[in-house]
């Protein structure tokens, strides 16, 4: 029951322990998966997830690390078998830099060549799977939902609460301002998905299998809204969003990503725009625009860089065919 509201070129992959192409793995009688993360100098919170991943019964068909900064913080190898003894892990090198969209359509650019019919899950390299069982859990849920649903996961915070993992779309100037609150929604129906209009990248799962075309995210979406993006793209197509509240993972925000502040707010920038250009009327991309222009020039004197991140973003995006 649910609750109404171009393919590139792989990067060389590094493959460990096992040779064999993930499409030879199988797991009888239930939903295969495969774990995809994208990684930016993520080091210090991958062994975590590793051990979570490895400590699972029975594990993800394979775990697919993308890594986006080879140049200033590569992975190496051992930092991840070494804590996830069995589990069958891939890296893939990414480009420096180039964001969560890019890194999830190189590992799902990797697993259409293989011919992977499964789910994917994808997952921040900063969350953590501590019960053991979410997998089977998941797998268990998958079983019973279309093939073509998007699915979005609770998310703890760690701190005894849970984050808004998703929502409702409005084309207004609140045009996400409808967010699930999951303690609410787990009260209500505990054991029910609860369909929505997008979810958060940090733990969707989907079978691109099941849905026509080639499933990717938009790369014009640096930072931010690829998620919504993707969400409301496919639910266009026909596709059920929907929000499980179980299993739960745990979000523990550690240094998941890492990056210059000024970078990162020019990027989010960028994905914030292209996203109301997308999808909203013209009177709220203007009005959203000129408070983000006049804040900007306000704040230009005390936070340069910052405000100068912003400017350089939306003259970008100005030159941009609408």
């Amino acid at each position: 029951m649910l609750r109404n509201s171009g393919q590139r070129n792989a990067a060389p992959i590094a493959t460990f322990p096992h040779a064999a192409t993930i499409a030879t793995v199988s797991d009888t009688g239930s939903e295969r998966i495969a774990v995809v993360t994208v990684a930016y100098g993520s080091a210090a919170v991958l062994p975590a997830l590793a051990r979570d991943l490895a400590a699972q019964s029975p594990p993800a068909e394979a775990w697919l690390v993308v890594d986006n900064s080879p140049e200033s913080a590569p992975l190496h190898g051992d930092l991840l078998t070494h804590n996830a003894a069995g589990l069958r892990i891939r890296t893939i090198e990414g480009a420096e830099g180039e964001g969560f969209a890019a890194g999830c359509n190189r590992a799902l650019d990797v697993l259409a060549a293989e011919h992977w019919d499964g789910w994917v899950w994808l997952l921040n390299p900063d969350t953590g799977l501590p019960v053991g069982d979410e997998l089977a859990c998941l797998r268990a849920r998958l079983r019973h939902l279309p093939q073509s649903a998007v699915v979005g996961t609770a998310v703890a915070d760690g701190a005894g609460g849970y984050e808004s993992s998703g929502g409702w779309f409005s084309g207004g100037l609140a045009f996400r301002g409808r967010r699930l609150d999951p303690r609410a929604a787990m009260q209500h129906e505990p054991a029910a998905p609860l369909a929505l209009d997008w979810l958060s990248g940090c733990s969707l799962a989907l079978k691109p299998a099941a849905h026509p075309g080639a499933v990717r995210f938009d790369e014009r979406f640096p930072l931010y809204y690829e998620d919504m993006d993707l969400c409301l793209r496919l639910a266009r197509q026909g596709a059920p969003v929907l929000w499980l509240p179980q299993p739960v993972i745990v979000h523990r925000k550690g240094t998941g990503s890492v990056a210059p502040g000024p970078r990162r707010l020019q990027l989010s920038t960028l994905s914030y725009l292209r996203f109301l250009r997308r999808y909203s009327p013209g009177w709220v991309v203007a009005l959203r625009s000129l408070r983000l222009l006049l804040l900007s020039l306000l704040r230009l004197p005390l936070r340069p860089r910052r405000s100068l991140a912003v400017l350089q973003a939306m003259a970008i995006v100005l030159q941009e065919p609408a």
